[in-house]
């Protein structure tokens, strides 16, 4: 039990689980759909016309851009890490992946006591591209999932 709670406070060691977490499960989640796909006999691309999937698709994509950034933010300093921990934990709440959300709320608490340094300074429009862009397709998988449960 220990070794979990330390775990939960070294920021190497989640920054690694949250690499991975979010390198591997869209992966698994295109094999599924690729196996899915075969077992129905039917191709991916009609797979996707319906929403729910769709959906899942792109949240998985998220899931592998939010894995650069993190290279990216981590690269960097450990104050562009935190910013980016609290981004991550807002992102994964709204799409409802919630072992992301819940490394990265631990791994933002890992980071907590960071100093005052600028946010990014080599890389700066590079995160916030992509953390805007990450940011406008979460917000779009968040109103596309509350409409898909009004209509159903």
């Amino acid at each position: 039990m220990n070794s979990i709670f330390y775990a939960l406070r070294n920021t190497q060691k989640l920054r690694t689980f949250m690499f991975w977490y979010w390198i591997v499960s869209p992966f698994i989640y295109f094999s599924y759909q690729y196996a899915v796909s075969q077992s129905a006999q039917v191709s991916i691309r009609e797979m996707l016309n319906q929403p729910a999937i769709a959906l899942a698709f792109i949240t998985s994509c998220i899931s592998i851009i939010m894995a650069g950034l993190l290279r990216g933010a981590e690269v960097e300093n450990e104050s562009t890490e935190r910013i980016f921990g609290i981004f991550a934990v807002a992102q994964q709440l709204l799409v409802g992946n919630i072992p992301g959300f819940l490394l990265s709320y631990f791994y933002t608490r890992s980071l907590w006591d960071t100093t005052g340094e600028p946010f990014a300074p080599r890389m700066k429009w590079v995160l916030l591209g992509g953390m805007a862009l990450i940011g406008f397709l979460s917000l779009l998988v968040l109103v596309a999932n509350f409409n898909l449960y009004i209509a159903g």
